[in-house]
């Protein structure tokens, strides 16, 4: 396990799990955490043994608070926006990384916290979550790109009551909404998180599960032409990879694939 005072990284058999590591806090995202996730997530951005990647934090009580206002009450106006941007930016990674990212969320999952799991491309909710933007409280609206991301989980017209209201959504709401893939017994969200990243790495090969990501994450903006030439040109490579043949041989040998990237 590589360890330092604000994020915690552990490598589990093909899934890579980072813990927001500020419990007294609750999580808070400071610039320099939103930073340090930033640049652990570019390291396995091209690790063909990386099949996915967990984001949870430390501690029951939050995933995250949030954007770290203790930090930010002490910073001009320039400063603020450094802040934002470095939130925004390991936002943006998440959601360019080829591979899947999974929140594990437990407590409370506010503001930067909230963008960070929105952007991630599947969410585990324990029973005690809990979300909403406090944001527009503050004068502001969420920063990190959630006014981009929100509205394509669970509709305009919803995600905007929630921004303009900044009330809770408890997990069985967020689960009815569709903010949340699941919702499972306090406890569990990492064990479920770590299930779900080994049904992904025996059931999708590295290149599709990148393709087939970037091809959801991108088209449902496009155009029906300019989606089918996006299409086109992610499909069309995998025919003759490595893995494509293998799936096949593997599905008449009735066995499982082993997987290279290649």
């Amino acid at each position: 396990m590589a360890n330092d005072d604000i994020l915690l990284r552990e490598d589990r058999d093909g899934a890579v799990l980072l813990t927001l590591n500020r419990p007294k806090s609750r999580n808070a995202v400071s610039k320099a955490l939103a930073d340090r996730l930033k640049a652990e997530l570019d390291s396995v951005a091209n690790r063909k043994d990386v099949r996915a990647v967990i984001i949870t934090g430390a501690g029951s009580d939050a995933f995250s608070a949030g954007t770290d206002l203790k930090e930010r009450r002490d910073l001009d106006a320039d400063g603020k926006w450094d802040q934002s941007s470095s939130l925004r930016r390991a936002c943006e990674t998440i959601w360019n990384l080829p591979q899947p990212v999974i929140a594990a969320i437990s407590g409370h999952c506010l503001g930067g916290g909230f963008e960070l799991a929105c952007n991630c491309d599947l969410r585990i909710a324990a029973e005690n979550a809990s979300f909403s933007w406090p944001e527009t409280r503050l004068g502001a609206y969420p920063g990190g790109s959630a006014g981009v991301v929100f509205p394509r989980l669970i509709g305009r017209a919803r995600a905007k009551e929630l921004f303009f209201t900044a009330r809770t959504v408890h997990a069985a709401e967020a689960l009815e909404l569709g903010i949340v893939e699941r919702v499972v017994p306090n406890g569990a969200h990492i064990e479920t998180a770590m299930a779900l990243a080994e049904e992904i790495a025996v059931n999708s090969s590295p290149l599709g599960a990148a393709a087939v990501k970037r091809m959801v994450n991108a088209g449902a903006d496009m155009s029906i032409g300019d989606a089918a030439a996006l299409n086109d040109a992610l499909r069309r490579p995998l025919e003759g990879t490595h893995d494509y043949q293998e799936g096949i041989q593997a599905f008449f040998e009735k066995r499982r694939p082993v997987w290279r990237g290649e």
